[in-house]
């Protein structure tokens, strides 16, 4: 979050397939609706429109299309809430600043800017604490491109740029810092994909459903009480997915030996933990990064204006 000298405050959102995440803040994208009927306790409870939600309770199902219901403007509004809590306030004028797949960037900015600017004015509470917030401004910028544009101030050389996130991949190639469209992509490659496919694997080797939150634990090299045997299943399995995508990269004509290559956002981990280490190959595994992009380009736009 940044907060401009007119009171303003840029906020970046990552609604992702998995989690919802800020610059500082991550959170589960489950929206479970209550109606009428208030919730046991506060935390992640929601009241918009008289209405009762639980958000942030597990991950939602993956869809084609997140603006064909309420649920991203719920989830914006819980990110808004969380990055606002951190300063103690509850009434602001938000710029807020999100993304797409850069596949789908050009084709869907203008239908998500108007998805927002449907409803701009959001009086809603959260956990207990009434928030009365005012989006004045949207701002859409292509995922992956982002999650970098800090840094590209120092990238003079070529550098292929891979974001592993929920459902898909996003591959951009930069050319003296710039994007080139032509040799850029996004692929149905991914991390809950992946998971899914390990899933079906144990319960035919094992006869066991094992939580997606068990399989990640152990591609993040964390705590996990899956026994032995099935831990070493899902890593020789993430190997081989992770390797999949490598051969499509090659198969793209990327040349993975001597490109330089930066794997950035949740998925860099998995690939960091997993695959073969190159000298031309590094990993920026701040599942932030995206929303600190998205703050860092909005901002650089309104500076632009006067505005900040």
């Amino acid at each position: 979050m940044i907060k401009l000298s007119n009171g303003m405050y840029i906020i970046g959102f990552d609604n992702g397939y998995q989690f919802g995440k800020t610059a500082n803040q991550i959170f589960d994208n489950g929206v479970y609706t209550m109606g009428k009927v208030e919730p046991s306790i506060q935390e992640h409870s929601l009241k918009y429109d008289r209405k009762y939600y639980k958000v942030g309770e597990g991950r939602a199902a993956i869809t084609e299309d997140k603006i064909s219901d309420e649920n991203a403007r719920l989830l914006t509004m819980i990110a808004i809430a969380k990055e606002l809590s951190l300063e103690g306030v509850q009434k602001a004028d938000v710029i807020l600043a999100v993304g797409l797949p850069f596949s789908d960037y050009g084709r869907e900015k203008k239908r998500l800017i108007e998805y927002y600017n449907q409803k701009p004015m959001l009086k809603y509470e959260f956990e207990g604490i009434r928030y009365d917030v005012d989006i004045r401004q949207v701002f859409v910028f292509p995922q992956c491109y982002s999650a970098i544009s800090p840094r590209l101030g120092n990238m003079k050389e070529d550098y292929l740029i891979v974001d592993i996130g929920s459902k898909t991949t996003d591959i951009v190639y930069l050319k003296r810092g710039l994007p080139v469209e032509s040799k850029s992509v996004t692929i149905e490659k991914a991390m809950v994909k992946w998971m899914r496919q390990i899933q079906g694997s144990l319960q035919v080797q094992y006869g066991k459903n094992i939580p997606e939150s068990e399989i990640l634990k152990v591609i993040l090299r964390q705590n996990s009480f899956l026994p032995r045997v099935q831990a070493n299943h899902v890593r020789d399995m993430i190997r081989e997915q992770i390797h999949g995508l490598e051969l499509e990269l090659e198969e793209r004509e990327y040349n993975l030996d001597y490109t330089n290559i930066i794997y950035v956002g949740g998925g860099a981990a998995a690939v960091k933990n997993f695959s073969e280490h190159r000298p031309n190959i590094a990993y920026d595994c701040d599942i932030h990064a995206n929303a600190k992009g998205y703050e860092f380009l909005a901002y650089q736009i309104v500076k632009k204006q006067g505005v900040a």
